[in-house]
């Protein structure tokens, strides 16, 4: 399933960039999503949270009551015209789901444009399609959480 995201930040790609690499911000991300329990970590190459979020009753006899989502967050050195590129991993662990996009933060005005383009792949024979369906809103409400969460902090 192809996914397809545009955020609006108020502040430079770089701004963004940091924030995203600040371990205060990932854990309020967290703490936001719902999680029951989180790890992050960020290093030179990226930043990655590991979460435990609790499941929707209607996924729950798929994959159980909690979910351990890991996610990987890695960006390039800023372009020439002051753009960003790298990319958003989130994984399921023990379950074949992988999401994967490509993120591209674009200077407007001034703010930052980020689009996220990529695809969520669910590999389980004859049904894959249908469960895509079902964890494409989740996938959507993380990303706008992301939004929501930057844009509050970068507001500050």
């Amino acid at each position: 399933m192809d996914l397809s995201y545009t955020h609006q930040y108020p502040a430079q790609p770089g701004e963004v960039v940091a924030l995203l690499r600040t371990r205060e911000f990932i854990d309020d991300v967290a703490r936001h999503s719902g999680a029951v329990s989180h790890e992050v970590s960020i290093d030179d190459d990226a930043t990655r949270l590991n979460m435990k979020l609790p499941v929707p009753s209607n996924l729950s006899g798929f994959v159980g009551k909690e979910v351990s989502l890991a996610q990987v967050f890695r960006f390039r050195p800023p372009a020439v015209d002051g753009s960003v590129a790298g990319t958003v991993e989130v994984q399921v662990p023990g379950y074949p789901i992988d999401v994967n996009a490509e993120a591209l933060l674009t200077p407007a005005g001034d703010g930052t444009q980020g689009r996220y383009t990529g695809d969520l792949r669910v590999r389980i024979p004859l049904v894959g399609k249908r469960v895509e369906a079902s964890i494409a809103p989740i996938i959507e409400d993380a990303f706008a959480g992301l939004e929501r969460r930057a844009v509050d902090w970068l507001t500050r």
